[in-house]
């Protein structure tokens, strides 16, 4: 499978975010089984500890209202005993409903027994004289109550025991979740650190080798080695394509270089041929002045013409040629220069991906930041529920601090419930601490991402500027091209002016002893000749001006 850019930059996010779904899984699990133990500590063990609490109130009421009618005989004292006892078979019947321990079910059974027993035993009481049921209140009654009252107690302690165990278990349970999310946090930021530093470097090396040959090409050294990047991605291809465009560009040159320095011996044998030409057009007006001395020399003088003409034709075929293979080779030029500047287009636009992936990479772990903060805010509600519960436990101590010996019971409650907040609190605050450094190791990988973004851009800034050379090249070869063009159709239209010369002077030759006025004729054809020999001397004088302006600016590249 081919590792491209995206996917490894996906790997690495998807690498992180299972780190963080874990950490956050483990979390939200120990965070609800505290949660779950807690509300059995305050749905069940206080309620039943508050009920148990309430019966011996209630056993005690029934005592006391018992001993009132013995002395007053009065029914409503009656009355309270019977409301009493059905206010305990109640808290009975709810703690009943609670009880989760065997040994609680059998000590509220036993309770209740005890209570129907009371009722029961307290009707006979009506029928007896006042010292028979006080005697039988002493025997029967009052050791129930005391009996109610001593079950109720157990279970007061066994709940407060139950209490005790369930807040060391929630507190070595917190512990365990603070050791095990920060031992993985810590895991997390390394392996985070770890793949952010691995997927950078795996774009980032290369790049910066791009960058680097690209800078010494705009300058104008072809010598660069060929880059060796062995990434199976787009920067692999990218690096590939850059060596091929490297390679091509420095063959263009070597080709115009060469094609620059025929071009400039092309010009100089023009111009010797031009010069050679002019020789010959004197001379031919000197022999043309010299006919009327006498008809063997000038038909000799026109033979020689004639010859240095051909010769001078063959030259200028000759200049023709060679601004042909000149002109193929400039147009073969400008189009590798049109494909140095589309490689490096393509560069370009790879360029531009690879800075849209990393900047794709950077809102990921922003995301992955904010997603930290919402884990923050939850931690702050348990933070603030555990406040408002400390805040409950003090409220009920102040009452059962109001109530006195009564409310005992619930200051032991309120106290342990007091304790389990701020210890609920503390974890809280430990959770937290983990989250901000989870974000801070966040922000360290944005920061790390904004580097790589600020070197892909210094590599597409390079690339630009190469691609300006390459233009600026393609117009001096096209400008080249035009030039030659231009030379080549001068040299066409003077090898047809020569032509029309050797027929001239074939005319002349044949035409010489006829009569003299063909010599005037002539004189004017040499004068024509003379002025475009001149024509073509300064046409071969801006060619070779021209060859030196091409080879000026190829000299600027090293290949």
């Amino acid at each position: 499978m081919k590792w491209t850019i995206g996917r490894k930059v996906t790997a690495g996010f998807l690498s992180v975010a299972l780190l963080l779904v874990m950490v956050s899984g483990l979390s939200f699990y120990f965070l609800k089984k505290v949660d779950s133990s807690y509300s059995d500590v305050m749905n069940r063990r206080v309620i039943i500890l508050l009920n148990a609490k309430n019966i011996q109130v209630h056993a005690t009421q029934l005592n006391s209202s018992l001993r009132d009618y013995l002395l007053t005989q009065n029914a409503e004292a009656m009355e309270k005993v019977e409301d009493a006892s059905k206010q305990l078979s109640a808290l009975v019947s709810t703690s009943m409903g609670l009880a989760d321990t065997q040994e609680t079910k059998v000590s509220l059974s036993k309770i209740e027994q005890l209570n129907k027993q009371f009722l029961k035993s307290k009707n006979l009481i009506v029928s007896e004289t006042k010292e028979q049921a006080l005697d039988f209140a002493t025997t029967s009654l009052f050791p129930i109550s005391r009996d109610i009252r001593t079950i109720a107690d157990q279970i007061s302690e066994r709940q407060q025991q139950l209490m005790t165990q369930a807040t060391q278990e929630n507190a070595a349970m917190v512990n365990g979740v603070v050791t095990t999310v920060s031992m993985i946090s810590v895991i997390a930021v390394i392996l985070a650190i770890c793949i952010g530093y691995v997927v950078s470097r795996l774009i980032a090396r290369p790049v910066v080798q791009l960058a680097s040959s690209a800078e010494k090409i705009a300058s104008g050294d072809l010598t660069v080695e060929d880059l060796h990047v062995t990434n199976r991605d787009e920067i692999g291809a990218l690096a590939h394509s850059f060596t091929v465009m490297k390679n091509n560009l420095r063959g263009l040159i070597q080709q115009v270089r060469i094609n620059a320095e025929q071009v400039a011996a092309s010009a100089e044998e023009l111009t010797a041929s031009a010069e050679q030409t002019s020789k010959a057009t004197e001379q031919i007006a000197a022999t043309v002045q010299a006919v009327a001395s006498g008809s063997e020399q000038q038909a000799s003088s026109v033979g020689q013409s004639a010859q240095i003409v051909q010769e001078m034709a063959q030259g200028i075929q000759q200049i023709a040629a060679n601004a042909q293979k000149v002109s193929a080779s400039s147009v073969q030029a400008a189009q590798v220069a049109e494909e140095g500047n589309r490689a490096l287009q393509t560069a370009s636009d790879q360029m531009g991906s690879i800075h849209d992936k990393v900047n794709d990479l950077a809102a990921v772990i922003k995301e992955l930041g904010e997603r930290s903060m919402e884990i923050g805010h939850i931690v702050q509600v348990i933070t603030d529920i555990a406040s408002q519960t400390n805040l409950l436990a003090l409220n009920a101590a102040i009452e059962a601090a109001r109530a006195g010996e009564h409310g005992r019971g619930f200051a032991v409650v309120a106290d342990e419930v007091r304790k389990l907040a701020e210890q609920s609190a503390a974890s809280a605050n430990q959770i937290h601490d983990v989250i901000s450094m989870i974000r801070g190791q966040m922000e360290k990988a944005v920061a790390s991402m904004d580097q790589v973004k600020d070197e892909v851009s210094e590599g597409m800034n390079v690339v630009t500027q190469a691609g300006t050379s390459f233009a600026h090249i393609q117009r001096s070869v096209d400008d080249v091209a035009v030039q030659i063009q231009e030379v080549s159709a001068s040299a066409q239209q003077m090898s047809a002016s020569v032509e029309e010369i050797v027929q001239s002077i074939t005319l002349i030759r044949e035409v010489a002893n006829e009569t003299a006025a063909g010599t005037q004729n002539v004189s004017a054809a040499a004068e024509e000749q003379l002025a475009s020999m001149e024509e073509i001397s300064s046409s071969a004088l801006a060619l070779s001006q021209m060859s030196e302006d091409l080879q000026k600016l190829i000299s600027r590249f090293r290949v």
